[in-house]
C-alpha cells in the first residue's frame, strides 16, 4: 500500500551520492603519505639489508684473517677494510672497522651508514655486525 501522504526528508538531499561529496580528496590526502613512505621503504629495506650482509661478510673475513695463528696486529681491520673498500660506495656510505684481541679470541666490530632513501628528519640508518672467532692454536700431546 502506497504511503498516504509526502515523503519527508530531514535536510538530506534525495540524489544518491551527494552526501559523499569531497571524501575522495579526503582520503587521498590521508593515503597519499603512507603510500609514498611505502613506496619509498622498499628500496630502503633493500639498502639496508645490502648493507648488513656486506658488513656482516667483511666482519667475517676480518675475523677470519686475525685468528690465523701468528697473524699481525690489525690483521683482521685491516681485511675487513679491504673487503669494504673493495665493494664500494653504493651500498655502505660511510663505515668504521674496530679489532679486538685477547689471548684466545678475535672480535671484528663493522659499523655502516645506508645511503637514505625515506626523506624523514633524522632518520640515518645503520648496521652494526660483530663477529667473534676464536684464535688458533697448535697443540701437541705434551700442551692441549
Amino acid at each position: 500500500m502506497p504511503p498516504c501522504g509526502p515523503v519527508v526528508h530531514s535536510g538530506r538531499s534525495s540524489r544518491p551520492g551527494e552526501s559523499d561529496r569531497g571524501s575522495s580528496s579526503v582520503e587521498f590526502a590521508i593515503l597519499f603519505p603512507i603510500i609514498v613512505i611505502l613506496l619509498f621503504a622498499g628500496p630502503q629495506l633493500a639498502l639496508w639489508y645490502f648493507a648488513r650482509e656486506a658488513a656482516d661478510a667483511a666482519a667475517h673475513a676480518g675475523a677470519r684473517a686475525a685468528s690465523v695463528s701468528g697473524a699481525a696486529g690489525g690483521a683482521g681491520q685491516e681485511a675487513a677494510d679491504q673487503y669494504l673498500a673493495r665493494l664500494g660506495t653504493g651500498a655502505i656510505t660511510r663505515y668504521s672497522v674496530a679489532e679486538q684481541d685477547t689471548a684466545t679470541a678475535v672480535a671484528v666490530h663493522v659499523t655502516a651508514e645506508v645511503p637514505n632513501v625515506i626523506p624523514l628528519p633524522g632518520f640515518t640508518p645503520t648496521v652494526d655486525v660483530t663477529v667473534t672467532r676464536g684464535k688458533e692454536r697448535f697443540t701437541t700431546r705434551d700442551s692441549p
